[in-house]
């Protein structure tokens, strides 16, 4: 009776241990899934439907806000205001990709229209200095809630970029980003 207590009190710890270590081995499989450009591994830890949305919601309000500033000197500021809703949508359909993620973590410029995507042209073996940097290098981690963990990103303007993770039964995937807003006029 004993040993089977023991056993079971062991079973939680490594099972606590596990699930508190979540967060961080999701980091650490996104960190390899952007190192090995492997879209895959991005796709198993990123839940992209939920992410798009939220960047969408973003984005939308942050030109909501903007065309109600303009819209009082421009009368056309209002009517551009659902262009810009479908654009929105449109851009962060096609940008938020595991291959888009991967690039914009990585600090890859995105393809424009006008590159040809069917053939990349060979590029020579990256220098030391050319290397992708690590992105979570000076990242810190907080856990916001049982369910919910931030990795915050400093950026060169020194401010920080959030990443929210969530966790789904024992697994975490990433689910927000939170865009650094622009500072009213």
């Amino acid at each position: 009776m004993k040993k089977a207590l023991l056993v079971l009190l062991l079973l939680m710890v490594v099972g606590g241990g596990y699930i508190a270590a979540g967060p961080y081995i999701t980091v650490a499989a996104i960190r390899e899934g952007i190192a090995d450009n492997d879209a895959e591994k991005l796709t198993e830890n990123i839940d992209f439907p939920m992410l798009r949305q939220n960047i969408k919601d973003q984005l939308n309000a942050s030109a909501k806000a903007e065309s109600e500033r303009n819209s009082e000197n421009n009368i056309f500021s209002a009517l551009m205001s659902g262009f810009k809703t479908k654009l929105i949508d449109n851009m962060v359909e096609s940008m938020i990709t595991p291959e888009g993620i991967a690039n914009l973590m990585a600090g890859k410029k995105s393809l424009s229209p006008q590159e040809p995507t069917s053939a990349p042209s060979p590029s020579p073996s990256p220098s030391p200095s050319q290397e992708r940097k690590d992105v979570f290098k000076d990242a810190r981690f907080t856990y916001d809630s049982i369910d919910s963990f931030s990795i915050w990103i400093p950026n060169a303007k020194n401010g920080e970029m959030r990443l929210v993770l969530q966790r789904r039964g024992v697994t975490w995937k990433l689910v927000n980003m939170s865009l650094p807003q622009a500072k009213p006029n």
